[in-house]
Parts: C-alpha cells; structure tokens; sequence
C-alpha cells in the first residue's frame, strides 16, 4: 500500500473501527499525545492544523474554548466524518486532502501538530514534506511530530512484531495487521530531523520513548 488511493482505502476502512486502537496501545498512544502537546506553552489565539488528523485525537488535549483558530488535514473521507461528529461541539475547519496536493497559503500557521502520520510518507517525500512545513509556518511558529518506530532492542521488537502481527489482529480485527510492515520499516525520525534542519527549522528536542516512540519539537527562527 504505497500510493495514496490504497492508504486513503486503508483509512477509510480503519476508522470504523479506530476506537480499538486506544484499546490496543493500552491507552499509551493517548499518554504520548498528551505528552506531545504539553511541549507547547499556549495554545490560545494560535492557528494551530493537525494534520494527518484521523479522527482528531489531538485536539482531546488542547483547550478549544480559548482557540476559535483550528484546522484539521486529513485525505480519508470516512476519518473526516469521523472527527466532525467525535467534536460536533466545536468550531473546526476540515480540509479533506492530500498534504503534498494541496495549495497552502504562506506562513499560515502558529502550530503544527501530526502524530502517526510520518510512517506513511514514502523516504523520497521527506524533504517535501519539511519544505511544505517551513513553508506555511509562521515566524517563530513550531511544529510537533509524534511518531511509531521500529525497536532497537532485539527483544523488544520480537515483541512487538508479535503483538502487531498476530495478537493485535487476533483480537481487534485484520486491519490492524498492515501496521507492522509501517513500523517496521520506519527506524526512526532522523531523516525528516536532518530535512527540517536544511529547511532552517531549529530541533528543540528530538526523543525516543519506550523504544517504540518518538517526537521531534522544532521551531521556524524568525530572521531579522
């Protein structure tokens, strides 16, 4: 599943049943969310886009009453339906598109935020998708990325090839089984980190969690 129609296929199906993946991470992969956005100070009267969206997970941990400002990018139609009726109480603007497809404005937003998206982004877009970033991020604006990787530690990824491949599957349902191959073939964050940094964007921090996890924080230095 390499080209988009096949993701956005893949997507679509998942999101009937994208509840069980809070269930199957044990909740961990909402503690990382968590954990993603409380690197940000305030959210408050910023122009935050979540993108690669999903059902919007992230905006769980952000205080929307005092953000009148966020926009969601997302190319699965059934994820986008998802959202609108998982925060039917708020004010968000959705973009149903593809990141690399669409026409952005410049130095559009505050904030950016994606989690669990990168894995999908074929290594050759890598430094599109920094371009793009640094492209409609404002001045002094920051970007969050929160990421599945493969394990270093032997045993470890034994195990999570295990869980991923055969449990995970057994008892949430077969879809779940195209995540390994994902993470398995994503070692870590390090290209997108070096295509950030040609793109003038400053890491502020860039960690590994668990041995399965990782974030990078980075922000666009305002040049005088």
């Amino acid at each position: 599943m390499s080209n988009n129609l096949s993701l956005e296929r893949y997507f679509n199906e998942l999101s009937k049943t994208y509840v069980a993946n809070e269930y199957a991470s044990f909740f961990i992969t909402n503690y990382m969310r968590r954990n993603l956005i409380k690197k940000i100070k305030s959210f408050e009267d910023k122009s935050i886009l979540d993108l690669m969206s999903g059902k919007g997970e992230n905006l769980k941990y952000i205080n929307l009453t005092k953000n009148k400002k966020i926009t969601t990018l997302d190319f699965s139609k059934e994820m986008n339906l998802a959202a609108r009726l998982y925060h039917k109480d708020k004010e968000i603007q959705q973009i149903e598109n593809d990141f690399f497809e669409i026409n952005h404005k410049k130095e559009l937003y505050d904030i950016i935020i994606c989690s669990f998206g990168i894995k999908t982004i074929e290594p050759e877009k890598l430094n599109s998708f920094a371009k793009k970033i640094n492209y409609i991020l404002k001045p002094n604006g920051e970007v969050l990325l929160l990421e599945l990787v493969k394990p270093k530690n032997y045993l470890n990824f034994k195990l999570i090839k295990f869980y991923l491949n055969v449990l995970v599957p057994a008892i949430f349902g077969k879809q779940f089984k195209t995540l390994f191959p994902y993470v398995n073939n994503h070692v870590n964050m390090d290209n997108l980190k070096l295509n950030m940094t040609i793109e003038k964007l400053k890491i502020i921090d860039h960690n590994r969690f668990l041995d399965l996890f990782e974030i990078i924080h980075a922000k666009k230095i305002h040049l005088h």
